[in-house]
């Protein structure tokens, strides 16, 4: 059963990127090899947040929009954070805050998420 929500509440996974994934994802997509963390890879570290820890199992990824103001490193740790910012209280719908930061905080990305909740 999934806990009540509020404004507010926040969850981060902290992963790093290493150059074999970043080969297997050139690879995958056809692309030249690289040197940085590809965008799509940041973008899924916040599936894995929304999906597993806020909202969690269930949950249906609707939308979300990146500002991308940094690049990231390979191999530095990458923290992914979403925030709570609003609740529907018509509709099953919650607006996240999401944001990347690098190893030295610097900040990576930002955006906004809007997650379908199952209902209980």
């Amino acid at each position: 059963m999934m806990r009540p929500l509020t404004i507010g509440m926040q969850a981060s996974v902290q992963r790093v990127i290493d150059q074999q994934l970043v080969d297997e994802y050139a690879a995958l997509c056809g692309d030249q090899p690289l040197h940085t963390v590809p965008e799509p890879l940041i973008g899924a570290l916040f599936s894995q947040v929304l999906g597993v820890e806020l909202p969690g199992a269930g949950s249906v990824y609707l939308r979300q929009l990146f500002t991308f103001l940094d690049v990231a490193q390979v191999g530095e740790t990458l923290t992914a954070t979403v925030t709570i910012t609003h609740i529907r209280p018509d509709k099953p719908l919650v607006t996240l805050r999401t944001t990347c930061t690098g190893s030295d905080n610097r900040l990576i990305v930002d955006g906004e998420a809007l997650v379908m909740v199952p209902q209980s």
